[in-house]
């Protein structure tokens, strides 16, 4: 993906391509600020009411026809998140038909549609269609969780603008941990559904060649979001915090801003991000006493209702260096010193794969022609030994773990938890276990990088969303370990359930799919400084 010569760029999208949380600038102007695109702008082409089907058919037209860069921000509006933020923490109008519940349901429904995944696909394809031939890349941007949701530091806080209903939108962990599983969730189909159409463009599996990357800017945001230790609330004023919280929508509207609202009456609340929020606050002004207008020139502008849950400047930096940093990183991981611990379960020991190594053998090859490279295990031939044992779930594969950490692996390489899911084994606590799993390798070797995969999915009858919901939540684990400082990463595998032979383990082609995800992953670490020499034995 290394030196992509950027000709000409655009940005595409809703809101979150459109809308920073302070007024400053969003991510596209600040890239074209960095070295690796200096002096070219992009075409902003972004709308904050845009859904995905309107990106398609009205901007990505407009791209020049010599764009071959293009970023993406999209899904908000199709999904209700304005919505969602009015029924879990705004209560503008006090509304009782709106549950938080039901409205983060219908958004996991929505993702989960034929419809959802047909217009993603659309969207893809024109704007593939656009781009220039053989170097047109286009970089689809995922979203940031808001809450560190573990801290009691919001447990009392209320964002309600409807006073008489505040102590029903208190940001408890509960609700806090439901938006996070949303975002998380959503960046999972997206990425799911970018991979089955990069697989229809690229037969050969050859994921450096995608033409469609995912940007994953979550991590980044550790220790930044709203409910931070020592934020002391949501923390609109926080330098710290890199997201916009909207406490400013407890003080009164200006009359020149409110002058430019349409009557309650007359307003439409079911269309897209500023059109919600202008009409919510028309309801909210016209129904709450304490809104009263203020003189002009004094008050809340537009832009402060407009930007609430957006990335700041700050924010925006880190989705910035997101993007140039996936641009710049080339192919190859060179000059480490690799002792890798491999496990989990069948997919780990190789099942269904013709020479039975599974992902280990073009791993290990791919790694030795630049480093020095070793596994270690209990299980299977030298030199693609291992620690995967079939059937066996999170608990066991922890139990059994001790051995190979007690080899002092550098990096430890983990996809465990289908078999909890299948066998319906306390699925709601599954996560947690993860967890206890992540602890217990640090414990026994501190000085490892654990890399985590993002569980593959399963297409037998009944089990694909608990896997969507296994790998939301175990994404949130993994934020919870960074900001303890652990050194655990969120690995994304490229396999869609066209690449599994049975339903839940891949072939020889998912398998090599996999080796070139857990590259990335090593590569991304030893990026952040986290892979060091293996401790002597």
């Amino acid at each position: 993906m290394a030196n992509i010569p950027i000709k000409s760029w655009a940005a595409l999208g809703d809101s979150f391509a459109n809308i920073v949380g302070d007024g400053l600038q969003d991510y596209e102007a600040l890239m074209a600020n960095d070295q690796c695109l200096q002096g070219k702008a992009p075409q902003y082409l972004a709308n904050p009411d845009a859904t995905i089907s309107h990106i398609t058919s009205q901007q990505v037209p407009k791209l020049r026809s010599n764009t071959n860069f293009v970023t993406v921000s999209a899904g908000s509006i199709d999904l209700g998140l304005v919505g969602i933020l009015d029924a879990c923490v705004y209560n503008w109008i006090g509304s009782a038909s709106l549950s938080c519940s039901k409205t983060l349901s219908d958004a996991a429904n929505v993702m989960s549609s034929a419809a959802f995944g047909s217009n993603w696909n659309n969207l893809l394809t024109r704007t593939r269609s656009v781009l220039t031939p053989n170097n047109g890349k286009a970089f689809v941007v995922g979203n940031a969780a808001f809450f560190d949701e573990t801290t009691p530091e919001c447990d009392q806080i209320s964002l309600a603008v409807y006073g008489g209903s505040a102590q029903q939108k208190y940001l408890t962990k509960s609700v806090r941990k439901s938006l996070n599983e949303l975002i998380h969730r959503y960046n999972w189909w997206q990425h799911y559904l970018i991979t089955k159409y990069n697989r229809q463009q690229v037969p050969s599996g050859n994921t450096l060649q995608y033409p469609i990357q995912f940007i994953d800017p979550d991590d980044r945001f550790n220790a930044r979001r709203f409910c931070r230790i020592g934020s002391k609330g949501t923390g609109s004023s926080d330098p710290h915090t890199s997201f916009s919280d909207g406490e400013r929508l407890k003080t009164p509207l200006k009359r020149s801003a409110y002058e430019k609202l349409r009557p309650p009456a007359t307003c439409d609340d079911n269309g897209g991000w500023n059109e919600y929020i202008h009409c919510r606050m028309a309801k909210a002004i016209q129904k709450t006493p304490f809104l009263a207008l203020t003189p002009s020139g004094a008050g809340t502008s537009l832009s402060n209702w407009e930007e609430i849950f957006h990335p700041k400047t700050s924010g925006q930096d880190l989705i910035r260096d997101e993007i140039v940093d996936q641009i710049a990183q080339g192919p190859t991981l060179s000059g480490f010193n690799l002792r890798i611990l491999p496990l989990g379960a069948s997919i780990m020991a190789g099942a269904h794969s013709t020479h039975g190594y599974g992902f280990r053998k073009t791993l290990y090859d791919t790694l030795r022609r630049t480093n020095t490279v070793s596994f270690v295990g209990t299980q299977g031939e030298a030199p693609f030994v291992h620690e995967g044992h079939g059937g066996w779930d999170i608990n066991s594969v922890t139990s059994v773990a001790t051995a190979g950490l007690r080899s002092r692996p550098n990096v430890i390489i983990v996809h465990v938890g289908t078999n909890d899911l299948i066998n319906n084994n306390a699925v709601d606590n599954a996560p947690d276990r993860m967890g206890a799993l992540i602890d217990r390798a640090h414990s026994i070797a501190p000085d490892a990088v654990v890399l985590i995969a993002q569980i593959l999915p399963c297409s037998r009858a009944g089990q694909f969303n608990k896997f969507v919901t296994f790998n939301a939540r175990v994404a949130s684990i993994i934020n919870q370990k960074q900001v303890q400082n652990k050194k655990v990463l969120k690995v994304w595998m490229p396999i869609t359930t066209e690449d599994l032979v049975d339903g839940i383990h891949p072939g020889d082609a998912g398998y090599s799919k996999m080796a070139q995800a857990w590259i990335k992953g090593l590569q991304r670490a030893a990026d952040k400084g986290w892979i060091g020499a293996p401790v002597r034995v």
